[in-house]
C-alpha cells in the first residue's frame, strides 16, 4: 500500500517567494507481502510462488537488496525465505500485523510541516518512506535525488509517535542536504582546510535534525522514548563542555593541516556520531540555544553556512557562567571574527 503527502509552502522573504517542498511517499509494499507469507506460516499453509514473487517483486524489497549489495551484505532470496520461515518470525506476525496498522496512521501532513519550519527557504525532501520486515534490525537513509529513500525496521516495539520521530529526522536530513549545491557556493572562496572543517560542521545536522524533529527546544528530544533513553541523553548533555571541546580540537586540527585522509577523518570523527554523540548533542544545545535568543528564522538562515552557527552560539552562551565557547583561534581558522 502507498500513501502519497504533496505539500508546499511559499514563503515570502524581502519581496522573494521561495518555495520549499515536501513530497514523502509511505511504501508498505514489501511488509504486507511479509505479513501475507507469515500469515500463511501461521496457519501452516506452504507460501505459493506467486506469494514470494509479490515479496521478491515489491519496489522497498529490491532496493533493500540492492543496498545490501553495495555495502557488501549477504543478501539473498534464499536466505530471506529462510528468515520468514523461522519460529521467531512466525511467532511475530500478529505483533508486525498491530504495528503495521498503528504506523500506516502517521501525520505525514503534520511532519512535514513541523520539519520544514526547521529548514532553510528552498529547501526540498523528496523521499520514500520503506517499511521493512527484514533480518537486520537496523533503520537507515539510502539513495540519491528522487531515489533517497528511508528504510524503516517494522519494530514492534516503537510506537507511532517514535515512528514518526524517526522519519521526521531523516527527512530533516534529506531537506537540508537538497541545500548542498548553494552550501557548497559559499565555501568557493574558502582554503581547501577550510572547506574540508567546514563540510565536518555538518555534522552539527544531526543536532538540528533532533530539535527539528521534537518541534520545540521545550520538547525532550527524547519525548517519544522511555524514561532511560532520556536518562541517558541527559547524562551526555551534562558533558556539553567535554564534548565541544573535543569537536573544536578535531575542527582545529583540520584547520592546521595535522589531519587530512579521508580514513583518518573518519576514524576521529567516528566517536562524535551514534546515539548519544557530540555531534548529536553539541548540534543540538547549540541551535535550541540560537533558537530562543535569537528566534527560529536566525537558525534556518546559519543553517545554510554553518560556520554562523558557531558566532551566534557563542553570542547566545556570552554570560552564562561555565558555559564553553568557540575559541577565538577555532573562529579565525575559519575566517570569522
Amino acid at each position: 500500500m502507498r500513501f502519497a503527502l504533496f505539500l508546499e509552502l511559499a514563503l515570502l522573504h524581502c519581496g522573494v517567494v521561495y518555495a520549499q517542498t515536501v513530497r514523502l511517499t509511505l511504501d508498505t509494499s514489501e511488509a504486507d507481502a511479509g505479513l501475507a507469507i507469515l500469515a500463511l506460516e501461521a496457519a501452516h499453509r506452504t507460501p505459493a510462488a506467486s506469494d514470494w514473487g509479490a515479496l521478491f517483486s515489491a519496489e522497498p524489497y529490491r532496493r533493500l537488496k540492492a543496498r545490501e549489495a553495495s555495502v557488501n551484505n549477504a543478501f539473498t532470496d534464499d536466505a530471506f525465505k529462510a528468515f520468514l520461515a523461522s519460529e521467531g518470525m512466525i511467532a511475530r506476525t500478529r505483533a508486525l500485523q498491530t504495528t503495521l496498522q498503528i504506523w500506516e496512521q502517521a501525520d505525514l501532513t503534520a511532519l512535514g510541516e513541523r520539519v520544514l519550519d526547521y529548514l532553510p527557504q528552498g529547501a526540498q525532501i523528496t523521499a520514500k518512506v520503506y517499511l521493512e520486515i527484514k533480518p537486520v534490525a537496523n533503520s537507515f537513509v539510502w539513495g540519491s535525488g528522487s531515489a533517497r529513500a528511508i528504510f524503516l525496521y517494522l519494530n514492534p516495539a516503537l510506537s507511532r509517535s517514535q515512528f514518526e520521530n524517526k522519519v521526521a529526522h531523516e527527512a530533516h536530513h534529506i531537506g537540508l542536504e537538497s541545500l548542498n549545491e548553494k552550501q557548497e557556493s559559499l565555501l568557493s572562496g574558502l582554503s581547501e582546510s577550510q572547506q574540508r572543517a567546514v563540510r565536518w560542521l555538518g555534522g552539527f545536522g544531526e543536532g538540528e535534525a533532533m530539535l527539528g524533529a521534537a518541534g520545540s527546544p521545550e520538547v525532550h528530544p527524547h519525548a517519544a522514548d522511555d524514561e532511560p533513553a532520556r536518562a541517558r541523553w541527559d547524562a551526555r548533555m551534562a558533558r556539553f563542555n567535554d564534548d565541544l571541546a573535543a569537536v573544536q580540537q578535531f575542527l582545529l586540527d583540520i584547520l592546521d593541516g595535522r589531519i587530512q585522509g579521508r580514513d583518518e577523518l573518519a576514524r576521529r570523527a567516528e566517536p562524535f556520531y551514534g546515539e548519544q554523540g557530540a555531534f548529536y548533542t553539541v548540534g543540538y544545545k547549540m541551535a535550541s540555544m540560537v533558537e530562543m535568543r535569537f528566534g527560529r528564522a536566525a537558525l534556518r538562515d546559519a543553517m545554510t553556512d554553518p560556520r554562523n552557527l558557531l558566532i551566534l552560539y557563542n553570542q547566545a552562551a556570552a554570560g552564562q557562567n561555565g558555559l564553553r565557547r568557540w575559541s577565538p583561534e577555532l573562529l579565525a581558522g575559519f575566517g570569522l571574527r
